[in-house]
C-alpha cells in the first residue's frame, strides 16, 4: 500500500509574527538607525572607490613590470645564441638569433653593439623593414648600462605607422661582470596601452581612465596610442599639481587628489613606479563614482530593517521555539560544508512556519548534494585514470556517454597527420637506449601539447611517429588549417629543442610530416574486453604515404587538405604530382613553406 505523505502542519507563520511586531515597537528606533546609518554611508564608498583606484594601480604596475621582465628575459636569450660557445660562425649565430626574433610578438629586431657602443648588426624578421638605429651609443648611456647590469630605457619613439615603441638598451655581461655586448631594440606598446583601455572601461567607465607617464610628466602609457606617440605633455594637469616637489619619480610615493579638470570634479590616484621613473595614475569623475550612493543607501536601510527586525524579535520574544531551530540548521549548515550531513530533525521540519520549510528544503538540498557529490568523485576518479592513456575529447565522450563503449564506429571525414623522426634508426644505434628513451618522451609531452592545443587528439605513437587526428571525435569547419598549424608549431618547437638536445646529449633530430584530409571510419576497435578508439581506412594510409616522401623539416599536405583550407593565410607551395604507393592515380602534393 502506498505511504500517503504528511501533511504540511497549519499555523502562524514567522513572517506574520515578525511583521507585527515591528509595527507595534520597532518602527521608530529602525527609522533613526536607517536615517543614522546613511548619513555615514558616504566615508565607506569613498574608502571602496580608494580601494578600487589602488588595486588598478596595482595591475598596472604588475602588468608592466612582467612585460619587461619579459622583454629583459628575451633579450637574455638572444644574447645567449649571440655569445655561447659551440654554435658556429657569426652568420649562424644571427641567422638563429634573427628566428627567435621572428616568434616574438613585441619586438621586430634586435640591434647588437659591440662594448665600445659601436654598432655591429641588426638581426629580425624576414619581413619587418631595415629599422632606423643609432649607429653608436652615447657615453651616458654605456656608463649607465655598465653601472646597472639590466635593462635601460630610454624613452618613447614611433615607428613608421605612427605607432609608439618602448626603446630599450640591455647589456650582455661575462661571469666577470664585464659587458661583452649591448643589445638594443624597441618594444610595442599596443597590448599595453590596450590593456589601460581595458581596465578604464571594464571598472572605471572610460578607457582614458588610466595612465602611465614618465619623469617629465609625459604619456608612456595610454588607451589612446596616438597620445603617446605625440609624448603629450600633463605636468600641468590637476592630478600633479601637489607633486611638484618630486618630478623624477625616483621615491616610491602613493598620492590621492581631489581636483578640476577644467570640465568638472574629479578623483584619482597616484602611485610611483620608482625603478623606472614612472607613475601610474587613475582618475574619475566624482560623479561617476559616487553614483550608485543613493541606492547604497537604500540597500543599507533594507538590510538594517531585516537585521534589525530579526535582533528586535529574538530580543522580544526570547523564545525557544525561534531559536532552537534555527541552532539546529546553523549546526546542520556546518556538518554539511564538511561532508557529514546529520539531519536537521523532526522537531524543525514539522514545523508549520518558514522555518519548517527551510528544514524539509534542507534536508531535500543535502540529500541532492550527497547524491551529485558521489558522481561526481567517481567521474573525477575515472577522468583520472583515463587521462593518462586517451586524450581529452575520448574520455570527455566515455565519461558522459558511456554507452557508447562498444566496439564499431561511424563514418566522418577527418585530417590524419603523421610526424616521423628521420633517420631514427642510425639515431638509435649511435646512441644509449636511455637517452632515446628520454629523447622521445620530451618530443611526445611537446607533441601532444602542440596537437591538442590546436584541437587535435594522438591517436596512437608508433614508435618514433606519431599519428594525429583532428575531425573525430569532435569537428570543426577548420580542422583542416588546424592540422597543417599544429604541423608548423611542431617544426618551430622542433628548431628550439635541437638547441637543448645539442647542448645535453650532442644530438638534433628533423622530423617529416605529411597531412591528408578524408573520410574514415572512427571508433572503437578491438574486443569487447579491450578496446581503443582510433580512425581507420584509406586516407590514413595516404597520410602515412605522403610522409614517407617528405624530406628533414618539409611538411607535405594533399590536395584535398589544401581545398579544405582554402584561402586562410597559409601559404602552401605546389610540389607537384607524386605517385603513391599502392595507388594507381598520382597525387598533387603541397608543401608548407617556411
Amino acid at each position: 500500500m502506498a505511504a500517503i505523505p504528511a501533511a504540511t502542519p497549519r499555523g502562524v507563520s514567522l513572517f506574520t509574527r515578525l511583521f507585527l511586531l515591528i509595527f507595534a515597537c520597532a518602527l521608530p528606533p529602525l527609522l533613526g538607525l536607517g536615517l543614522k546609518m546613511m548619513d555615514t554611508n558616504a566615508d565607506a564608498l569613498e574608502e571602496v572607490v580608494r580601494h578600487l583606484h589602488r588595486s588598478i594601480v596595482g595591475d598596472v604596475q604588475r602588468s608592466v613590470r612582467v612585460e619587461l621582465a619579459r622583454v629583459e628575459q628575451e633579450l637574455d636569450s638572444i644574447g645567449m645564441i649571440l655569445f655561447a660557445p659551440g654554435l658556429g660562425e657569426d652568420s649562424t649565430r644571427f641567422a638563429l638569433a634573427g628566428s627567435r626574433v621572428g616568434a616574438l610578438a613585441s619586438i621586430d629586431f634586435v640591434t647588437l653593439y659591440a662594448p665600445s657602443g659601436q654598432s655591429v648588426t641588426t638581426v629580425k624578421a624576414h619581413e619587418v623593414a631595415n629599422p632606423q638605429v643609432p649607429s653608436r651609443l652615447e657615453p651616458v648611456l654605456l656608463q649607465e648600462l655598465a653601472a646597472r647590469g639590466h635593462l635601460v630605457i630610454q624613452g618613447v619613439r614611433v615607428d613608421a605607422k605612427g605607432a609608439p615603441l618602448l626603446e630599450v638598451f640591455f647589456p650582455i655581461t661575462a661571469v666577470d661582470g664585464t659587458v661583452r655586448g649591448i643589445l638594443g631594440t624597441q618594444v610595442k606598446l599596443g597590448a599595453l596601452c590596450a590593456f589601460m583601455g581595458e581596465l578604464g572601461e571594464k571598472f572605471l567607465g572610460s578607457r582614458e581612465a588610466v595612465f602611465v607617464v614618465d619623469r617629465e610628466r609625459r604619456l608612456v602609457l595610454h588607451a589612446d596610442p596616438a597620445r603617446v606617440a605625440a609624448r603629450e605633455d600633463l605636468s600641468q594637469y590637476g592630478l600633479f599639481a601637489a607633486l611638484s616637489g618630486n618630478a623624477s619619480f625616483n621615491t616610491d610615493m602613493v598620492a590621492t587628489s581631489d581636483f578640476h579638470d577644467g570640465r568638472q570634479e574629479m578623483i584619482g590616484s597616484l602611485e610611483v613606479l620608482s625603478e623606472r621613473g614612472w607613475a601610474v595614475a587613475v582618475q574619475q569623475p566624482r560623479a561617476v563614482a559616487y553614483a550608485s550612493l543613493s541606492e547604497m543607501r537604500l540597500s543599507i536601510l533594507l538590510a538594517l530593517g531585516v537585521a534589525a527586525l530579526v535582533a528586535l524579535v529574538v530580543g522580544v520574544l526570547g523564545a525557544r521555539r525561534l531559536t532552537r531551530p534555527i541552532r539546529t540548521l546553523v549546526a546542520a549548515t556546518q556538518a554539511l560544508a564538511e561532508r557529514t550531513f546529520q539531519g536537521v530533525g523532526e522537531h524543525v521540519t514539522r514545523r508549520g512556519d518558514e522555518l519548517g520549510t527551510l528544514g524539509r528544503a534542507f534536508d531535500s538540498m543535502a540529500a541532492t548534494l550527497d547524491t551529485k557529490e558521489r558522481e561526481l568523485v567517481t567521474q573525477t576518479q575515472v577522468r583520472a585514470a583515463l587521462s593518462r592513456y586517451l586524450s581529452p575529447d575520448v574520455v570527455d565522450l566515455v565519461v558522459s556517454n558511456p554507452d557508447q563503449l562498444r566496439l564499431g564506429g561511424e563514418r566522418r571525414e577527418v585530417t590524419i597527420l603523421f610526424a616521423d623522426v628521420v633517420g631514427f634508426t642510425k639515431l638509435s644505434e649511435s646512441q644509449p637506449p636511455e637517452i632515446i628513451v628520454a629523447l622521445l618522451n620530451e618530443l611526445f609531452t611537446f607533441a601532444t601539447e602542440i596537437v591538442q592545443r590546436r584541437g587535435g587528439i594522438i591517436d596512437k605513437f608508433i614508435g618514433d611517429c606519431v599519428m594525429a587526428v583532428w575531425g573525430s571525435p569532435q569537428s570543426r569547419p577548420d580542422d583542416a588549417l588546424r592540422a597543417v598549424q599544429a604541423a608548423e608549431d611542431l617544426r618551430r618547437w622542433v628548431d628550439v629543442g635541437n638547441r637543448r638536445w645539442r647542448e645535453r646529449w650532442g644530438i638534433e633530430i628533423q622530423l617529416a610530416i605529411g597531412i591528408h584530409t578524408g573520410p574514415a571510419v572512427a571508433g572503437n576497435v578491438g574486443s569487447e574486453k579491450r578496446m581503443e578508439y582510433t580512425v581507420i581506412g584509406d586516407t590514413v594510409n595516404v597520410a602515412a604515404r605522403i610522409e614517407s616522401m617528405a624530406q628533414p623539416g618539409q611538411i607535405l599536405v594533399s590536395e584535398a587538405t589544401r581545398e579544405r583550407i582554402g584561402d586562410q593565410g597559409v601559404e602552401l607551395v605546389p610540389a607537384g604530382e607524386r605517385k603513391l604507393h599502392g595507388r594507381t592515380a598520382a597525387t598533387l602534393i603541397y608543401e608548407v613553406a617556411v
